[in-house]
């Protein structure tokens, strides 16, 4: 591009420094004294003022096309350049398009999906005694894969109590804090305690979700009271999570 320009401006000022030239040989013809000079010198220099005024015409017509030339070559590429960029501008609205429509497949794909009215059969899989340690983790992992559909990055830790044959599970995860997900997510955990509450050897449930910078969401423990519900105690300190 920056070759053309300065291509275009040397070409247009060595037609203008040719008429430039050219008028200044016809000035410089039009200023020779004649008045005390022969019939003979007045007639050749008649003769040579039109030679050169053909020449000056011949100078005019080669500048006139030189000037369209340019004029014609700086069209053609400030139409291409347009084409160009029109075509820059198309790419770029469909890049801005698909752009949104994934950030639109990836917020529906990151909510969390609505916690099963007929629950993850917790009552069956939690009451299992007499597990070894490879058989704890197992259940671990299989309860923990269950609820990722519901809890990003669900993990679901249980431990017993001998003395009081009981158990206390510690459930974490993190999620996208859009508003839509913590509407859900809080739905979710509700859902879930609401079957936890069926099993009855539960007595605690620790909760800790975060979201994707670490900041808690929501943080405390479910304590089942004399009545066999539980009440929920909040450890999140004020002004934060």
């Amino acid at each position: 591009m920056k070759v053309w320009i300065i291509g275009c401006f040397g070409i247009m000022g060595m037609i203008v420094l040719s008429i430039l030239y050219r008028f200044m040989v016809h000035y410089r013809l039009d200023n020779i004294p004649t008045k005390q000079t022969s019939r003979l010198f007045r007639t050749k220099l008649t003769q040579f003022k039109q030679k050169e005024l053909r020449k000056s015409l011949v100078y005019l017509a080669i500048g006139m096309m030189g000037v369209i030339t340019v004029i014609a070559f700086s069209l053609l590429q400030v139409f291409q350049l347009e084409t160009r960029m029109q075509g820059l501008r198309t790419d770029n609205r469909a890049l801005q398009g698909e752009v949104r429509t994934m950030k639109k497949r990836t917020q529906v794909k990151s909510l969390l999906a609505d916690y099963p009215v007929s629950g993850l059969n917790l009552n069956d899989q939690l009451v299992v005694s007499n597990q070894t340690i490879d058989e704890k983790e197992q259940l671990e992992k299989k309860v923990s894969k269950q609820l990722l559909p519901y809890i990003d990055e669900a993990k679901l830790v249980f431990s017993s109590s001998s003395e009081s044959d009981s158990l206390t599970l510690l459930l974490t995860g993190s999620v996208q804090a859009s508003n839509a997900n913590l509407v859900i997510l809080g739905q979710n955990i509700t859902a879930f305690m609401k079957e936890v509450e069926g099993v009855k050897k539960i007595a605690e449930v620790h909760v800790n979700m975060n979201d994707r910078e670490g900041n808690d969401l929501y943080k405390g423990t479910y304590i089942r009271n004399d009545q066999g519900q539980f009440t929920f105690q909040s450890e999140l300190r004020k002004g934060k999570g």
